[in-house]
């Protein structure tokens, strides 16, 4: 959900304890049927764009078949790197997508045996972005919807590419791949798609190269995710907690029968305290410090760098308020600073993850063997 480290006596003895019972779990892993482990995800990409064109281009030698919806195989537009083949430009125009003189519902990229393909998707003059995956582009409202189909394990990786630096600890970086395949098993977010790529599901960069310590982590928690009451976490986790993580409540929404998130003192920020300092405009009510979506709904007014934290507080003056805090992101869940610092002094990631995932198992979901 996404838009690139305990001193005291009684932390010590819970993340012992904690330990112990995720040893005790590791050795009871079992796959989950597979009709609930979805070996392949629906990524809507660059929406955040409202992209009106795109320009789609092989990498690495790769070679696109780009196919328009109804149109039978032999009739596609090959891209190969050469010259007359190197690119394409689609246009949305309505409901149809437009290459050249021709029209369709959709278009749809692979390889040339329907598979997985590396490729550039660009938003031209604005950005870019490689994918290993299927795309396929439609048109809705004079917008081109662009939904990248790629294996699960190759999402997590370009997910944890994203969120936590290469140079961090492989244990960190493990425990940020199982809370990012956990949130990936749980369910689709969306209906046109499973997920998008930003910050409201899970921040999507290109894939890491295969020998990247990044790549490493998540083939070494291959399937593993956390579990809760018999069912994948959507596991929620942010940059800093500012010294203690927030249940579900603390910030403004509630669990139901899911997880409550319960808090947790995070020693590293407390040794490490941050502190951003912002103003903003009078918005007419009063500023709730921790209410997540009074935060999102001034972000989006303010800007993220004015609200960059839950963990704040506001002073009201004639002009507005000023905000100070200590905390990136909402609080709940894993800490990322505090997991890389509990994997500097020697922590695993099994105890990374009970640390700030309190009462939840680790469990593991089939995978294909070619996944």
């Amino acid at each position: 959900m996404s838009d690139s480290m305990p001193s005291d006596c009684s932390a010590k003895i819970r993340i012992l304890h904690s330990a112990c019972v995720w040893s005790m779990f590791l050795l009871l892993l079992v796959a989950v049927p597979l009709a609930e482990a979805q070996q392949e995800l629906r990524f809507g990409v660059l929406g955040l764009f409202h992209p009106r064109e795109l320009q789609l281009e092989p990498v690495d030698g790769q070679v696109l078949s780009v196919v328009a919806k109804g149109a039978a195989a032999a009739s596609a537009l090959v891209l190969n790197g050469e010259p007359d083949h190197r690119q394409l430009l689609f246009r949305a125009e309505g409901e149809r997508v437009v290459v050249g003189s021709r029209s369709a519902a959709s278009w749809t990229a692979t390889a040339r045996n329907g598979g997985a393909v590396s490729f550039r998707l660009t938003v031209p003059g604005r950005f870019h972005r490689v994918y290993s995956a299927r795309l396929t582009i439609e048109a809705h409202n004079g917008e081109l919807v662009a939904v990248a189909v790629m294996d699960r394990e190759t999402a997590v990786a370009s997910i944890v590419a994203s969120e936590m630096d290469e140079t961090a600890p492989i244990e960190a970086l493990k425990a940020q791949a199982v809370a990012t395949r956990s949130f990936l098993a749980a369910g689709q977010r969306h209906l046109d798609f499973d997920f998008c790529d930003t910050t409201h599901c899970q921040f999507l960069k290109s894939p890491p190269a295969l020998m990247s310590r990044v790549s490493s982590a998540v083939q070494a928690t291959r399937g593993l995710v956390l579990e809760y009451r018999g069912k994948p976490l959507a596991a929620m986790y942010s940059s800093r907690c500012g010294g203690h993580t927030r249940s579900l409540r603390e910030v403004g929404m509630e669990s139901g029968e899911g997880y409550p998130y319960f808090p947790v003192s995070c020693a590293w920020c407390l040794k490490h305290p941050f502190t951003w300092r912002s103003r903003i405009g009078n918005s007419g009510q009063a500023l709730r410090p921790g209410d997540e979506r009074q935060r999102i709904t001034g972000a989006r007014q303010w800007g993220w760098s004015a609200i960059p934290g839950s963990d704040f507080a506001a002073t009201e003056d004639i002009s507005g308020w000023r905000l100070e805090g200590h905390s990136l992101g909402h609080g709940v869940g894993m800490c990322q600073h505090g997991a890389i610092g509990m994997a500097a002094t020697g922590a695993s990631f099994s105890e990374i993850l009970s640390f700030y995932y309190p009462n939840t198992t680790l469990f593991r979901i089939a995978v294909f063997a070619g996944s």
